[in-house]
This record gives structure tokens, sequence and C-alpha cells, in this order.
């Protein structure tokens, strides 16, 4: 589905609504292809459904770096100068934050989009296409309200078009509560209306009943009802059971980001880029290198098939690197997410090849383990000389599936049962079957398990705030650690396992709930309507 994306995304370009708007929602189309002139037939309201996707792009990769960079998983090495990545990283978070208004922005711009596919069901003649579109459209309104209601708690919500612009002003901000009871009944529907999955080849990687059933049991979870949430992702688990070539964990870890597997079996939903392409390609390759300045040589990456390939340092921009905390939790013995997806070997020979990390003073480089999961290999064989990455971002997969059951069956006292689930995804990674008995023991384990499973795939935040351990987490990585790392890798060059902090994470003591700051520039639109911004902005 990917190409058809791309290029009916390039062919609507002009009648797209437009992404700068004076609040939350779009106004109209000012160029020459009017709404009110389209989306009259199957094909114009499908195309769009595809500019949905197109959308969910830009905002997977926020989510993707809010949860990371802004927890324990990933940082910025701030050479890059990209503010709102160290802001981030430093939790240095104001209400002028550019990447929580961006996702604010973009999830309303699916959110609107969506409302547009569901008003122009009427349009729709065929009767299969039209349950499709609705269920897609519900999913993806669902899936924005998600984000928007954990990051900045009560929004606005709306459940159909504003052809009236003047009226946006007249939207409060509505409870928790009722945000919620929209996503339940938009995933339920979306789950009535959408296949398991689909047979034909160009419409694999849509929303699908599966995909609707596992958000669902994330909601639930969220909400504290792992009962409910229970019931939802064993009915996914039962399709893999069923369907073991449709749904289930790919054999090999590495096969899950190679851009030639794109809606490989493990992949229940992702935004999805371009394989092959250096015009829809994904900026997170580039991201997750790191930029070394003047290196006397350039690092290798060895294949299993004997090959090589130049990781080209020069093209990183070092905005998502790992952390130190997050690297030291590998087994690099027997983990093979550790051997096949972390690049560990940019090493100084005046080193030791078994330190963490080295630092390379007469060149100002600092040489830096990175995931892999945005490397696309592939470029290698397709001659290209630039990191235009098809590999995509993953929404979910079933990894993550067989974690939250786990999650869920120990929440309700089914530890033994639990650790099963949890074993399919240690035993995959070359890990032994899990040691741990109790109830207590198990959530950590499995907190531990999605954190080296999920990293650097937009998990991290919500996970620890779910659970309520995140300001615990928070609290302790910035005591052992200063932002930015570099003085990290000298201390433990020189021996020492720690540094003390210069900096503290900004929610470390609030008793108020932790929430993103509400964008600035629609606040002050919204002052006169009593909107007010979350505390500690």
């Amino acid at each position: 589905m990917k190409k058809i994306i791309t290029i009916l995304f390039i062919g609507i370009m002009a009648l797209r609504l437009h992404s700068c708007s004076d609040s939350f929602f779009d106004r109209f189309p000012s160029d020459s292809m009017q709404v009110e002139t389209y989306l009259t037939n199957d094909e114009e309201v499908e195309n769009m459904l595809y500019d949905v996707y197109y959308q969910l792009r830009s905002v997977t990769q926020d989510i993707i770096y809010l949860n990371d960079i802004g927890t324990d998983v990933a940082y910025n090495r701030k050479t890059n100068n990209s503010m709102d990545h160290i802001n981030l990283n430093e939790s240095n978070i104001t209400e002028t934050f550019g990447i929580s208004s961006t996702i604010w922005s973009g999830c309303f711009n699916i959110i609107n989009r969506s409302n547009y596919v569901l008003e122009s069901l009427g349009n729709v003649a065929d009767e299969t296409n039209r349950k499709q579109f609705e269920g897609e459209a519900k999913f993806f309104r669902a899936y924005a309200y998600f984000q928007l209601v954990r990051l900045f708690g009560n929004v606005p919500i709306s459940t159909g078009v504003i052809k009236d612009y003047t009226t946006l002003y007249k939207y409060p901000r509505q409870p928790v509560d009722e945000v919620y009871s929209q996503i339940h009944q938009d995933l339920t529907d979306a789950a009535a209306g959408l296949p398991n999955s689909y047979t034909v080849e160009s419409l694999k990687g849509r929303a699908t009943r599966i995909a609707a059933l596992t958000m669902l049991g994330e909601v639930y979870m969220t909400r504290n009802d792992f009962e409910t949430a229970k019931t939802h992702l064993k009915s996914v688990i039962d399709f893999a059971n069923a369907n073991p070539t449709i749904l289930g964990l790919e054999t090999n870890v590495e096969d899950i980001y190679d851009s030639r597997n794109a809606n490989g079996k493990e992949i229940i939903m992702a935004a999805q880029f371009n394989y092959g392409s250096t015009i829809i390609s994904n900026y997170l390759m580039s991201a997750s290198i790191p930029n070394i300045i003047n290196p006397s040589a350039q690092p290798t990456y060895a294949y299993d098939d004997g090959t090589t390939t130049t990781i080209k340092t020069s093209e990183g921009t070092s905005i998502f690197l790992m952390t130190y905390d997050l690297y030291k939790k590998y087994d690099p013995e027997k983990d093979k997410r550790f051997q096949k997806l972390v690049y560990n070997g940019l090493y100084d020979a005046e080193f030791s090849s078994t330190a963490p990390f080295a630092y390379r003073t007469t060149s100002n480089a600092t040489y830096l383990p990175t995931t892999l999961k945005y490397y696309d290999h592939q470029n290698n064989y397709n001659g290209l000389s630039k990191y235009a990455a098809g590999t995509d971002n993953i929404v979910y997969r079933y990894a993550d599936v067989l974690l939250m059951y786990a999650e869920c069956l120990n929440e309700t006292n089914n530890t033994a049962g639990a650790a099963t689930y949890l074993n399919l995804v240690r035993n995959r990674a070359g890990l032994d079957a899990t040691t741990a008995a109790s109830k207590e023991d198990l959530s950590m384990a499995i907190e531990n398990e999605r954190l080296l499973e999920l990293c650097f795939e937009g998990h991290r935040w919500f996970d620890l705030l779910r659970i309520g351990r995140l300001t615990k987490i928070m609290t302790d990585h910035f005591n052992w650690a200063e932002p930015g790392l570099n003085s990290v890798i000298q201390s433990h060059m020189n021996g020492n396992d720690k540094i003390d902090s210069k900096a503290t994470w900004k929610w470390a003591d609030v008793t108020y709930p932790i929430l993103f700051p509400l964008p600035y520039d629609q606040l002050q639109l919204m002052l006169d309507f009593g909107w007010t911004q979350n505390e500690g902005y």
C-alpha cells in the first residue's frame, strides 16, 4: 500500500487541506479544488483517507521523539543545535515547546480529515468501500484523540466537519472521561466494520480489526481496566494462533525492520515510508546516526552473509542516540536485539573495545552505540548515497500485544500465565525464561522487557505514565547523568559509574497530573473562551 499512498499523495497535494490554521482545526482549502465540490465518489473519498495515512508519518515521528528522547531511552547530542530535541532531553518544557505543538496540530489534522471522510460516506457507492472507509476514519480519529488525551488531558472533541470556521472558538476542552468515551466508541465501531486482515496486496498496511482491538486493549489498560483490556488482546492472540502466517512473531528480530518486509506478519499498524525511494523517506534513520566530525575512518557494519556496508556518520544528525541507561540493560552475549539492532562498533583504538562508549578527543568526536531499527540496509543494494530510508514507524506489532497481555494477566493475578507470554518475547530474543515468580517481580520484568523490545518505537513515556513509574525512573535517570552525556562518557572512561546531575527533571516533585503544555498560540486564541494552561507552565 505504501507506493499507492505515495503516488496518490503527490496527485492530491493540490486539494489537501492546509496544515496551518487559526486554531486546532483546519480552515477551508484556499486553492482551486474545494472540498464542497470534491469527495463526491468512492475514489475521491479514498483519496482523503490516503491523506490521513500520510499525516500519520509526521505524527508518529514526533510521538516517537517525545516518548524516547523525553525518557531514559534516547538523547540528543546537542551538536546539532536542534533546540526542541535538546529541551525535551533536558526536560526544559515550556508552552512554546514545538514537538508537542506539532503533535497537537497533526492530530487535529487527522481528526478533521477523518470527519470529512465520515461525512462523505453517503457519496460512496460501493457498500464494501463505505464500510471500510468508515472503519478506517474512526480508527484514525480514535488514534489521534488517544495521543492527545494522554499528552494534554482535556481537549476539544469534534465528530463533524467544521464548515464555518468562525465557530471554532466556541469549542470547549472536554473532560478526559468524555474523550475516552469517544475513543472507545470509535474503536468499537472500527473493530466491527474492518476485516481482520487483507489478502489483496495493495490493501496490506491499512487499518484492520486487529489494529482496532490492539488499541482498545491499550486504551483500557491506560484506564486501569485490565479485565476488559485482556479480552481485546486475547482476541488478537487467538487470531494469531489460528493464522500464524498472517500474524505472529518474526523468527529473526532484524526482519521486523527490514524495508523489504514492510507489513510483515509481526506488524499490526505502521506509518509507512517508501522502500527504494529518496522522496518519501524516513528521517529517523539519519536522526539515530551519530554525526562524527572528521573521523579517521568511517565505521562498517558486517552482515551475516559476509558483506559489509559503511555507516556514513557524516550524514547523521545525532538527534536520536542511545542512552547508557538503556545500553547497559542489554545482555550482549545472549540478546539478539543487542547483537542485530544495536551498532556498538564505534570504538577508538586507544580504548578497550569492551567499553560502552569511547571518547575521541583528537577529532572532537564521540563514538556512540545507536539503534539500527531505522537503518535501511537495503539502501546499499539500491545504490542510494543518502539516508533515504524506507523503514517504517511502527505503531503496533505483535510482540507489543504479547507484552501488554502479559501485563494484563499479571495485574489480574495470573502471574504464571503472564510469564508464559513474557517468555515468548524473551525466547525470540535469545534469552532464557524469566526467573520472576511474584506479581511484583514479574511486573518489573515486563516493564524491563518492554523497554528492551520496544525502545525507539514511541512507547516508553506512555508505558511509565500508565504504570505510575515515570517520576521514579526519570528522577533516577537525571540523578545519574547530566543531559547530553558527553561528560558521562568521559566519566565512564575514567572509571566512574556516575556523575552528579546538573539538571532536574521538570516533574520530579509535582502532585498534579503530568501533562504537556497546550500550544501557546492555541491558548492565546482561546483565552476568552475559558481555556487555561495545564499546570506547571
